[in-house]
């Protein structure tokens, strides 16, 4: 079995505790809406991920760019459903709150702004750890 192997098992695993979470944290709403919002949300993460890496790595003279895709390819693979649970999950939780009328619009602007402040931190960090290990893996 070779890494690569097992990196993808553990990103799928960690992926299926996402999916899972954001489903539990979604349940003031009917199954389809949530499988889309789980769907729609996971691409749009993806793609915000896909950025943060990018950009992480943007102007490095690496010894290989093959080996730069699947080194990005693995971190897109671990990021995006930590990200996905981070960002997904709460909004989820919100949204069914204020659906139900759990909570006061305020309070979730509130529950809001402090999950980005959040997001940002960690994409920030993120970002940093990318650039970091592409920087000593492959310079």
């Amino acid at each position: 079995m070779t890494t690569l192997t097992v990196i993808k098992a553990i990103a799928l695993i960690i992926f299926a505790v996402a999916v899972a979470v954001i489903y539990h944290n979604t349940n003031a709403y009917e199954p389809t809406k949530r499988i889309i919002y789980i769907i729609g949300g996971t691409i749009a993460v993806y793609i915000v991920t896909s950025i943060i890496c990018t950009l992480s790595v943007n102007g490095m003279n690496v010894k290989s760019e093959a080996a730069l895709e699947d080194t990005l390819s693995v971190m897109k693979m671990m990021f995006t459903p930590i990200n996905s649970m981070i960002v997904l999950a709460t909004l989820g939780n919100v949204f069914g709150k204020l659906k139900d009328k759990a909570m006061e619009t305020d309070k979730a602007g509130k529950v809001i702004l402090i999950m980005m402040i959040i997001l940002i931190v960690v994409l920030v960090v993120e970002s940093n750890y990318v650039g970091g290990f592409v920087h000593s893996l492959l310079v």
